[in-house]
């Protein structure tokens, strides 16, 4: 694909950026006439993938689904097209870093990102969720989208201090057929995601949001990744969390949000993601001040100086890799 890209006179590739999954996604510009540029990212479909019409039609899908997913805190798609049959997108490129990358570091570093950013960042978070879950179609029905694959992985943090939520490939929505299928990283399921994945509602997206709050406060997940696929899938079933792996100074006032996100039952937890965002909204602003996106980006580049200090070309020579364990990953499991 990346050929025949080259070969289309719209896109010219800078290099890739991520490969995984369905399919791999590279940095490149958008040209138009008199000279206009701009900065995209494209997604492509996977070679192996690309005769498999299953695999194609989520591909198209996702592109469908998130095409009218316009808000801030969500990666925004422009274009959906094809070249030698080949599908790809091009979406938002979003110049900065992953939340996984973001908290890799504070880990390598023995440092814990401060208990407000990370509070801030899953209050954004919460609202690209709430707006997601509210879209409806042309007609007014509601489209029920879920996410599905909320994680460190699947959201971004710009240079300027503006998190997002991307990676809508595996979302369910009311038009997608429903079955019996687990999809999704096993760090970051909710319960329900392992026992009915063909029930779950937006509440599965607000438990796994609180498993990446957990993980921002505490540098740990809340289960036991390094144990083999069915122990986790048995903790995931079972909501093991570890709760010791929190700091012993984290607030009372937000481990009850956290308790309350991880609850077992799905209506034991936030009735929507909006009212979550309302609760950690109130969180850190119920002083009268608290963090900003300048806040959270002053804090990347006093924290971070040589990743955020050179070119965004160049500083992915020294960006941490995620450890080799399939566990954090995405797994598409039989369910039962």
């Amino acid at each position: 694909m990346k050929k025949s890209l080259q070969g289309y006179s719209s896109y010219e590739i800078i290099r890739e950026l991520a490969a995984g999954g369905m399919g791999s996604v590279a940095q490149a510009k958008l040209k138009g006439v008199e000279g206009f540029e701009k900065v995209v990212a494209i997604k492509t479909l996977l070679p192996r993938y690309a005769n498999d019409q299953e695999f194609v039609k989520r591909f198209v899908f996702e592109a469908k689904l998130v095409a009218n997913l316009v808000h801030e805190n969500i990666v925004q798609i422009y274009q959906l097209n094809k070249i030698d049959n080949e599908y790809f997108f091009v979406l938002e490129f979003v110049d900065g870093i992953s939340l996984y990358d973001f908290i890799e570091f504070h880990r390598v570093m023995e440092r814990r990102l401060p208990t407000q950013l990370a509070v801030f960042i899953a209050s954004r978070a919460a609202r690209a969720l709430a707006y997601a879950h509210s879209r409806r179609d042309p007609d007014g029905a509601p489209l029920n989208i879920i996410h599905c694959d909320i994680c460190p992985h699947n959201i971004l943090i710009n240079k300027e201090g503006v998190p997002k939520i991307t990676d809508f490939g595996i979302a369910k929505a009311a038009t997608l057929k429903k079955s019996n299928v687990i999809s999704g990283k096993l760090a970051f399921m909710s319960p329900e995601q392992c026992h009915s994945p063909w029930k779950i509602t937006f509440a599965s997206d607000i438990y796994s949001l609180g498993v990446v709050l957990f993980y921002m406060l505490s540098n740990h997940y809340t289960r036991d990744v390094h144990a083999d696929k069915n122990a986790i899938i048995e903790q995931i079933r079972n909501n093991y969390v570890n709760y010791s792996a929190l700091p012993d100074d984290l607030p009372d006032a937000l481990l009850t949000i956290l308790r309350k996100m991880l609850a077992t039952d799905p209506a034991d937890r936030y009735e929507s993601c909006a009212d979550l965002a309302r609760e950690l909204e109130y969180y850190i602003y119920k002083d009268g001040y608290g963090p900003t996106i300048v806040s959270l980006a002053d804090y990347m580049k006093d924290f971070m100086p040589g990743r955020f200090a050179q070119h965004h070309a160049e500083i992915h020579k020294t960006r941490l890799i995620a450890p080799a364990n399939s566990n954090t990953e995405t797994a598409v499991l039989d369910g039962e």
